[in-house]
């Protein structure tokens, strides 16, 4: 069982109830251009066929394949729109209605309007593999999806004397990769979902003989617990004379004492036996203060998490009438954690782009031998930040065959992405949960909102439906009548708690070229260490053009891929991840930095390695030949005979 699932489903239905405001406002502005027969996009008006509100809609068709090769029957596919807020039908349809797979594991989803779509699909006992996966996909894509089966942890809980604990609940606790890594966000409001619904399979209890069992879970690094509430704050969690006592781990351990279970998909682990400890805890209690939301709104949510991982303990609720908005946590075991308050409505605060969704800064605090009390959760509101894409389009594209898309393509099917420069911890759950609703794209008009920003400096990322596409600029006006327009792709975006920015425009342009190639050491061989690939802007006047930076990280034979490229000059620049570089979660591209762009620069000149790509052109099979660095050895300790 995924530990976010009792905050995800907090948190989805409070994120949820906000988004049709967002939603209402957006497509009311979209009517208005409409009727005034406005086109500031610049993008070519969609077919009949394809239009919003057309019957027929377009599609993306798929299979899902399980082991051997074979088609998986029977297999539930859900497919959510990026763009939440423009599309809260496609997802309410997807979430209780979704499409079955036919006998051969194939599926089609019909009637979708133009956007991009997270698509995920589920099985009991199953597992979805990321191997075939992509993050987007847009009507017209075809999809394979991988299941496998997941695996399992069965055992037996006893209590002081060995007699069998009947109807206790029992949760499996991912701690870790089963790299070893940190556990990686799933980062979409698919993924979430899928793990959110499988959870109602539970809570997994014992039966008459102590006995459970607990499927469908993925490859990792696990810690199992009995007795709890198995995640406070869950519907699916029934009454049980164990719930007020503290989780006890496996063997018959604390959370920091605990063994460790390793699994692999498809493997079952028994004997994982747990002599239960009657163990009551402590309390942690304090109040949630701060901003508060006008109009109707949904209860409080607090979270308590293990600090330095994030692993979600419990979730409690403050009920909107309580005027002192207090909250209470029991039965906690001895050890650090993090709290998190969230609040939503679907009333606005002050503009029409932000979403009615007010959030705390997590909060450590200790528990050791006592009760924790005295807490404040200070909420703080979110920001926006608005604005539209437009396209340059390429004059001559008639005349150049590479410069004709493979596809058509809409507005709608950029997506748009937000990223805080600010260094992320597991621990912060806000800003986990956040994430997910990171991503959107535009409506048909060209027009975006991008709601629930926290006080950061955050960077605009756009993923383009093709490759003929290029980014050309991000910027916003000028702060005073005779200033200039801000580079938002090179400084990012300074944004204020609950403050909204509008105005952003995005030109895209047509004629991007690509470049795929790999990289090759000594014999011809593939580096034996983890690499990154930069591609550097060589012109002089090109230095702090943030857009014209690119990296990629090499697969294991040493490939490598780029695309959506402005055309120029460039220095090819390969790099050897450091071990600190390895294990992020949220990497951050160099080029953001200042000295990081000098760097790369300084790098490129040196090696000589240069391409230079024209409009439109397709560079396949490149090598970039690769010396590693020789580190100077130490000097000798050992003295010498004179």
């Amino acid at each position: 069982m995924n530990h976010r699932n009792s905050m995800v489903k907090v948190f989805l239905t409070t994120m949820l109830m906000a988004c049709l405001v967002s939603a209402t406002e957006v497509e009311s502005r979209a009517q208005s251009d409409l009727s005034a027969g406005s086109d500031r996009s610049g993008f070519q008006q969609i077919t009949p066929a394809q239009e919003k509100g057309s019957k027929s809609g377009g599609s993306i068709k798929g299979r899902v394949i399980g082991e051997g090769g074979r088609g998986v029957a029977d297999a539930s596919i859900m497919a959510f729109p990026v763009n939440i807020v423009s599309n809260m039908q496609a997802m309410v349809t997807s979430l209780f209605r979704p499409v079955s797979t036919d006998p051969d594991g194939k599926f089609e989803l019909s009637g979708l309007q133009p956007g991009a779509y997270s698509i995920s699909a589920s099985a009991p006992g199953f597992v979805l593999s990321d191997s075939d996966s992509k993050p987007f996909y847009r009507p017209g894509d075809s999809v394979n999806l991988g299941l496998v089966r997941g695996a399992v942890i069965t055992g037996k809980v006893t209590n002081s004397t060995g007699d069998p604990i009947v109807g206790i609940v029992v949760r499996a606790i991912k701690v870790r990769e089963i790299d070893n890594k940190p556990l990686r966000d799933r980062r979409s409001v698919s993924s979430e979902m899928v793990d959110s619904l499988s959870s109602m399979l539970g809570p997994y209890k014992t039966d008459d003989r102590g006995i459970y069992r607990i499927y469908g879970l993925t490859s990792g690094y696990y810690q199992v617990a009995a007795g709890g509430s198995g995640g406070k704050g869950m519907p699916s969690v029934s009454v049980s004379p164990y719930n007020s006592d503290a989780p006890t781990y496996f063997p018959s351990s604390t959370m920091y004492t605990a063994a460790e279970v390793i699994l692999h998909t498809g493997e079952e682990a028994g004997n994982i036996d747990i002599r239960y400890r009657e163990n009551r805890g402590h309390s942690i209690a304090g109040t949630v203060s701060g901003a508060k939301l006008t109009g109707p709104q949904q209860g409080t949510s607090v979270v308590l998490a293990r600090a330095g991982t994030g692993i979600i303990e419990a979730t409690t609720f403050v009920v909107p009438s309580t005027a002192e908005r207090n909250f209470a946590f029991d039965a906690v075991l001895d050890g650090e954690y993090v709290l998190t308050a969230t609040v939503g409505s679907g009333a606005m605060l002050e503009g029409p782009e932000a979403l009615s969704v007010l959030v705390s800064p997590s909060r450590r605090v200790t528990v050791s031998g006592s009760d924790v009390t005295g807490i404040d959760l200070r909420l703080e509101t979110l920001g926006s930040i608005s604005g539209r894409v437009k396209l340059d389009p390429l004059k001559d594209a008639s005349q150049k065959p590479d410069c004709k898309p493979s596809r058509k393509s809409q507005i709608e099917e950029l997506v748009i992405s937000t990223q805080s420069e600010g260094k992320r911890h597991p621990e912060d759950q806000a800003a986990m949960l956040l994430s997910m609703f990171k991503d959107t794209t535009p409506n048909d008009k060209g027009e975006f909102v991008i709601s629930l920003l926290r006080p950061a400096i955050h960077r605009l990322e756009i993923q383009l439906p093709t490759e003929q596409l290029f980014v050309k600029s991000i910027v916003l006006p000028a702060a005073t009548p005779n200033g200039k327009p801000l580079d938002a792709a090179k400084s990012g975006v300074a944004l204020k708690s609950g403050e909204k920015l509008r105005e952003m425009v995005v030109t895209l342009s047509e004629g991007a070229s690509g470049l795929r190639g790999k990289v090759v050491t000594e014999g011809d061989k593939p580096p034996s260490t983890k690499m990154r690939v930069h591609l550097v802007p060589a012109e002089a006047e090109a230095a702090d053009e943030v857009l014209r930076y690119f990296e990629a990280e090499i697969s294991a034979d040493g490939g490598f891929s780029m695309a959506n490229v402005p055309p120029g000059k460039y220095w090819l620049v390969a790099r050897e991840l450091p071990d600190e570089e390895q294990t992020e979660t949220d990497h951050k591209p160099l080029a953001w930095d200042a000295g990081g762009r000098v760097g790369l620069r300084f790098e490129g000149e040196a090696s000589k390695k240069i391409i230079t790509l024209a409009q439109c052109q397709r560079v396949d099979n490149f090598v970039l030949n690769y010396a590693p660095l020789i580190k100077p050895s130490k000097p000798s300790t050992k003295k010498t005979a004179h």
